[in-house]
């Protein structure tokens, strides 16, 4: 089984993120041999201000 964690901003539609998880399940999948059916995914959503690069807070995430 693989497991994976994906962490990003808030802001994302449910529509966006059904379509990450589902490609990263076909990457993954195709990657190790696993089946879809035992990759696991878990999606960690914050606020912009939660994430720090280069020494500044990040934004919160809009489309742009």
């Amino acid at each position: 089984m693989a497991i994976l964690t994906i962490d990003m901003r808030n802001g994302r539609t449910d529509d966006q993120k059904r379509s990450l998880a589902s490609a990263l399940l076909d990457v993954v999948s195709k990657a190790t041999g696993e089946s879809r059916d035992n990759v696991f995914l878990v999606i960690h959503e914050s606020r912009g201000i939660d994430f720090v690069e280069n020494g500044h807070h990040l934004p919160d995430y809009v489309k742009s």
